[in-house]
């Protein structure tokens, strides 16, 4: 039996999970100026597995993985004044 699928959102660099974890989905809006998310797998200094950008004020196509997996958890990377990210996992 799976893990329950988990959303969280977050508007700054941070760790989403430092668990092994499957990657669903990431969704970033860009806030007052243009935004950027680097998910990696394995904490901050870990594998990119994907770059995400946004313009003002605009919400980038979300990219969506069915279920990557991502041992030693999932990290975000974020640039960008008041951005949005949200991250699908479990």
């Amino acid at each position: 039996m799976s893990a329950a699928t988990q959303i969280k959102a977050v508007a700054a660099t941070a760790d989403i999970t430092t668990a092994n974890a499957y990657l669903h989905s990431v969704v970033l809006t860009g806030g007052s100026d243009a935004a950027t998310v680097v998910v990696r797998a394995g904490g901050s200094g870990g594998t990119v597995i994907l770059t995400l950008k946004a313009a003002i004020n605009t919400t980038a196509p979300p990219a969506v993985f069915g279920r990557a997996y991502c041992a030693a958890g999932i990290h975000v990377t974020v640039t960008g004044t008041a951005a949005a990210i949200s991250v699908e996992f479990e």
